[in-house]
């Protein structure tokens, strides 16, 4: 055995480590495409809007619920669940979106939101609901997707803010 056996080949790991590492920035890029077009499909914003149509809108909305009581209500500047629908039986309907309709009434925008609810149920832990530079705090008020999908379809908050608008949350 002189010579002609071949030397082991010598493995360049800086190339693996490399080609690890672009594979998985090419795959974070593609993350952020596919969620940028995935936002950009779920969302609906009409301009130059005005209260009559915008009210119209949310009439529609609650016309398909008719005399339900929200699951969380604004109650001295404080969100709370509402107790006649927190003591509800359970629904059996799966839910399958999460809708959020808003009217900013100094810009005169809808906005219009949709969200599968395949993507609301991973998210572990509670729901919050709070804008601290508007003064709401989330005191009081812990919820999950479950909590949601217990009281199945209907109106999930329904908050005017006069002067500034409206916005309602619902599923389906």
């Amino acid at each position: 055995m002189n010579g002609d056996t071949p030397a082991p080949k010598k493995r360049n790991w800086l190339a693996i480590i490399l080609g690890v590492l672009l594979l998985f920035g090419m795959l974070a890029v593609g993350c952020v495409v596919v969620a940028v077009s995935f936002f950009r499909q779920s969302l609906e914003i009409t301009e130059n809007i005005n209260e009559d149509n915008a009210k119209s809108e949310f009439d529609a909305v609650l016309a398909k619920f008719p005399g339900q009581q929200p699951l969380i209500q604004i109650r001295d500047g404080r969100p709370e669940l509402v107790p006649e629908r927190a003591s509800q039986t359970p629904s059996q309907t799966t839910l399958k979106t999460l809708h959020v309709i808003a009217f900013d009434s100094d810009e005169g925008h809808l906005v219009n939101l949709s969200i599968p609810f395949w993507l609301l149920r991973m998210k572990s832990g509670p729901i919050r609901i709070s804008a601290y530079q508007q003064g709401w705090d989330d005191h009081g008020v812990s919820f999950r997707v479950e909590d949601i999908e217990k009281h199945g379809p209907g109106i999930i908050a329904d908050v005017t803010r006069p002067g500034e608008g409206r916005v309602i949350l619902w599923a389906e």
